[in-house]
This record gives structure tokens, C-alpha cells and sequence, in this order.
């Protein structure tokens, strides 16, 4: 079972999913059902990347991974160890 939080704020868990969503794209809405498809113990939290353009920047900057959209960014002991964009952003292609 997944669990999906809204980004609200700049701060994220020791390990935790990413996903960075766009709303106006087709691309991005077909991962965003993959995402809410997967099933995962860790926490998945969601940004939106054109109405928080601010959390989305933060995360990339913080986590040092270039940002994308959509984009799975897999962060675990604080670190980014793993993104999947585009089309790889698929439940078969996640292993966490």
C-alpha cells in the first residue's frame, strides 16, 4: 500500500518517493496514474511543478538531481539515490 502526501512545505523524511507532477502535461498525467497505482511502504509525496515552482526547484537543488517532468526521485538517508522520468516513471520499473 502507497501513501500519497501533497508537498506543502521544504522539508521531506530520511527516505521517502518524489514525485514531481505537471498538470498540463499528457506525459506526466500517464505517470501521475502510475504513481497512485504503485504499491510501496515508503511515503510518496507530490508536487506539482508549475504551481509550486518553488518546492519543485528546492527538491532538485537540494537533492542535487536535475529536474524533470514528471520525474520519480527515490531519496533514501537524505540522499537522492534514484530518479525514473518520462516513461520510466512505471510501477514495473520502481524498485524500492
Amino acid at each position: 500500500m502507497s501513501t500519497i502526501i501533497p508537498m506543502i512545505e521544504k522539508s521531506l523524511p530520511p527516505t521517502c518517493l518524489v514525485f514531481k507532477h505537471s498538470t498540463t502535461c499528457g506525459i506526466s498525467a500517464g505517470a501521475a496514474r502510475e504513481v497512485q497505482a504503485m504499491t510501496t511502504e515508503v511515503p510518496i509525496y507530490w508536487v506539482n511543478v508549475r504551481e509550486q515552482r518553488e518546492l519543485s526547484n528546492w527538491v532538485a537543488e537540494t537533492y542535487g538531481v536535475t529536474h524533470e517532468s514528471p520525474q520519480l526521485i527515490l531519496i533514501r538517508d537524505g540522499k537522492a539515490v534514484q530518479t525514473w522520468s518520462h516513461y520510466d516513471v512505471h510501477r514495473s520499473q520502481v524498485n524500492v
